[in-house]
């Protein structure tokens, strides 16, 4: 049970390590670890994930659509059933279901608290836009339903490479514009890690462009924010993450993949370039990310946005965890502590009337 709730947790949010022709590395995923212990600051059980080696699904060589096809059915075809093994082991209902024209998991959980009653988070999975197809990709949600206490609505969008840009964003903004009409906007909260703290925040633009209500809050994890190679942690954290490990591995053939030909700096893409009109109306927003997260430049950048942008946006940066290791333990205390700061933002920022 252990190993597969871990495993899955690993794997849920795809992105990185593909070796490309011509790079090398000052070191292997392997040595970072022995090079970069945990630090006495965190728990035995958080250092254990901090401290291992890159897990082997980002040292894949898949890079052609054929192989990531592949990579993803494998994926899917044993993180599916593990995500509902999560999910019955912490007593989380899975419903399947459609919003907008979009398949929808809706979680449950046997331990909601009365103060989230009257609250959906909708969840928006990552997976670098290529992996996490049905139930493989509601690992997270079902943390969040579970320790969290929430209702989740997890998405389940279209990826590449059978569907490119914008298919994902289309889809994820299909299901919301569907969930606000049986769920008031203001009692929504809009969450997702890596891909989809990228999408969170694009799901905020088209919401401001087309004149859509916005949700109540939104949480971007370590988001893809930029998805080219522009930002100090790509460089200073390659090999330091041990999740992710290099933006040259499977992150750059998942960027290729999904946006084609399209303009890298297109806000749909990479929401850090989002025009501050679109900004100006977000709701309150939450970002987090590590010290060792090759997505950190990514997160703090974002944040900077919003702050000049006049919004109320708050960053938690957990000490020594790379991408996105704030759920990818749930026996360590951090993991709790991390969905116990999660549910004080929402009850902060979305009280109970």
């Amino acid at each position: 049970m252990k190993k597969n709730i871990l495993s899955l947790a690993l794997c849920v949010l795809v992105a990185g390590s593909l070796w490309t022709a011509g790079t090398q590395a000052a070191f292997s995923a392997t040595e970072a670890a022995a090079r970069f212990p945990a630090p006495a600051t965190v728990s035995p059980e958080m250092a254990e994930t901090v401290s291992a080696p890159a897990d082997a699904l980002w040292l894949s060589k898949a890079k052609t659509e054929e192989e990531v096809r592949k990579l993803a059915k494998d994926y899917a075809a044993w993180a599916g059933p593990a995500a509902r093994e999560l999910a019955a082991s912490y007593g989380v209902e899975i419903k399947e279901g459609v919003l907008g024209g979009v398949r929808v998991f809706t979680l449950t959980p046997n331990n909601a608290a009365l103060d989230t009653a009257d609250k959906v988070v909708y969840y928006i999975h990552g997976g670098g836009y290529i992996l996490g197809h049905g139930v493989s990709g509601i690992g997270e949600g079902v943390l969040m339903a579970a320790l969290g206490g929430f209702k989740v609505v997890c998405v389940d969008y279209r990826m590449a490479p059978e569907d490119p840009y914008p298919a994902a964003i289309d889809d994820a903004f299909a299901a919301y514009k569907a969930l606000i009409e049986k769920v008031p906007a203001d009692k929504v909260v809009v969450f997702g890690t890596s891909t989809g703290g990228a999408m969170t925040l694009i799901l905020g633009i088209q919401a401001a462009r087309a004149n859509v209500a916005m949700p109540a809050a939104l949480i971007a994890g370590t988001p893809w924010a930029e998805m080219d190679k522009i930002g100090d942690s790509y460089l200073t954290n390659q090999w330091v993450d041990n999740v992710l490990g290099s933006y040259e591995r499977l992150i750059r053939t998942a960027a290729t993949l999904y946006a084609g030909k399209a303009d890298m700096k297109d806000p749909l893409l990479s929401p850090i370039h989002a025009e501050k009109e679109a900004l100006a109306q977000f709701p309150p927003t939450l970002l987090v990310s590590g010290t060792r997260d090759l997505f950190l430049s990514n997160t703090v950048r974002m944040h900077e946005k919003l702050l000049l942008a006049d919004r109320h946006a708050e960053l938690i940066v957990y000490e020594a965890l790379s991408h996105a290791q704030y759920y990818l333990n749930p026996k360590a205390p951090e993991t709790k502590k991390h969905y116990a700061l999660l549910g004080k933002f929402i009850r902060r920022v979305c009280p109970r009337n």
